[in-house]
């Protein structure tokens, strides 16, 4: 195995390697002083069941890492099989990220996504933990909800692209 660079060997290395790592595609919203913002990422992490605590990677350079610090307040969505196109807005620089979709105020005021997520994860920031070039927030998880059935697939991000994974909506017993 070699890297795809011999400028920087590790960190080209270390960015195909985790390109071949599946993960969840999730958008991340807050709001802070009654203006929404938010950003789409793949890293996300379970951290704590008691209480619940859930962990987002955001890249120091994001414009909505401030509104993050500033509301404390944030939700998570994991994107369904069918919302590339939201991923994709959330991952833009649009000034209006959430122009033609349906949303509404969640805990504190942060903007919830109801057509878009298979579930949504309403956070206050627990803590702040420094991590190189991104910030880890940790979060409080205090309402989770489906936003469309758990049933269905959901989007996840391999080999620097969108894929599709989960049931095809036939029963278990009939496959």
């Amino acid at each position: 195995m070699s890297s795809t660079s011999p400028l920087d060997p590790v960190a080209d290395g270390f960015r195909d390697a985790m390109a071949g790592l599946a993960s969840g595609v999730c958008v991340v919203t807050t709001a802070a002083g009654g203006v929404p913002a938010g950003l789409t990422t793949t890293a996300v992490m379970s951290v704590s069941l008691d209480p619940p605590l859930v962990a987002v990677g955001v890249a120091h350079s994001s414009r909505t890492l401030g509104p993050l610090r500033a509301a404390r307040r944030f939700a998570v969505h994991v994107l369904a099989h069918d919302a590339r196109e939201v991923a994709a807005v959330f991952a833009s620089k649009a000034p209006d990220k959430f122009a033609g979709l349906a949303a509404r105020p969640g805990e504190g005021g942060v903007p919830v996504l109801t057509e878009d997520a298979r579930h949504v994860l309403e956070c206050e920031t627990w803590t702040e933990v420094e991590a190189g070039d991104h910030l880890l927030l940790l979060g409080r998880v205090v309402r989770v909800h489906a936003a469309r059935s758990a049933e269905g697939r959901a989007l996840v991000h391999f080999d620097r692209t969108f894929h599709e994974v989960g049931a095809n909506g036939t029963p278990p017993d009939e496959r």
